[in-house]
């Protein structure tokens, strides 16, 4: 048995990102072979340990696949096990086993099955991936209630670590960008969610109201800012503004001001007009 540690660790650079800011891969890593593992070697499941159904197994379970990202996990994993299969190495893959020591004096043809006493990853990133971010969507997301911050701070943390730090991982066949393994539908469904937030509190304490001037003025135009921003979302989902409100549920009070205020903003005539055509 091999057990390696690695020489330093890639630390995250925050940025706020949008949609738009997503980067496409310059140099398309080769996806991996299907990978049938013996039983000799042991894996690592990332979501075994939590119950992704509940908000805080949720969190902690994306927030330690967003770790094992950043971090350089998945990328040295990828680099030794493309290398035990006598596949070619990218640069950055050659750098991450370079950084491997190992502190063992076995025999250097057995297969790693640790680094830093964590096994190899029991399936690639993006299926892991797959698996955790359906989870994120709130069906309907309802002004009036208190959601964990995962449900709103999650999508976009997720989308500025691949942008950043998942360009050197491996890639299913036909996707050229990170963010695209997730089906399209499901990111699409999550922009609007980051549109919902800015009426996020709207009926949980009276005083949240679009009645309230203080209130109504500055959640109007940055919901409206945001649906431009993310329009094409709003063109996948064909929206109208009938539709719209089926995805966030306000008060009923506020739900007829936020009808009102969206059809004289945008100059509409009526809510089953498509909403693209005016953002």
């Amino acid at each position: 048995m091999r057990n390696y540690g690695y020489k330093k660790k890639i630390e995250p650079n925050k940025k706020k990102i949008k949609s738009t800011d997503v980067n496409i891969k310059d140099d398309i890593v080769e996806s991996l072979p299907q990978l049938r593992f013996s039983q000799d070697i042991p894996v690592y499941d990332v979501i075994e340990d939590y119950d992704i159904n509940t908000d805080s197994g949720l969190s902690e379970c994306l927030y330690d696949l967003l770790h094992c990202i950043e971090d350089g996990y998945y990328l040295r994993w990828e680099a030794v096990v493309r290398d035990e299969l006598g596949l070619s190495l990218t640069k950055k893959q050659e750098e991450a086993l370079d950084e491997l020591i190992n502190f063992t004096d076995d025999d250097e043809d057995q297969p790693i099955l640790h680094i830093d006493e964590i096994p190899r990853p029991n399936e690639p990133w993006y299926e892991t991936l797959r698996k955790i971010v359906p989870q994120l969507i709130l069906d309907p997301f309802e002004t009036y209630e208190i959601y964990d911050v995962i449900y709103d701070e999650g999508w976009t943390g997720l989308v500025e670590c691949l942008d950043e730090h998942a360009q050197d991982l491996s890639l299913p066949e036909g996707i050229v960008s990170p963010i695209d393994v997730i089906p399209e539908e499901i990111h699409h469904r999550l922009w609007l969610q980051s549109c919902f937030s800015v009426l996020g509190g709207i009926g949980q304490e009276e005083e949240l109201t679009l009645e309230d001037e203080d209130q109504k003025p500055w959640r109007i135009k940055e919901f409206v800012n945001t649906l431009k921003e993310y329009k094409d979302s709003i063109q996948y989902f064909n929206l109208t503004i009938e539709k719209l409100i089926e995805m966030v549920k306000l008060p009923p009070k506020d739900e007829k001001i936020l009808v009102e205020s969206l059809l004289k903003k945008l100059k509409m005539k009526s809510v089953s007009e498509k909403l693209y055509g005016y953002l």
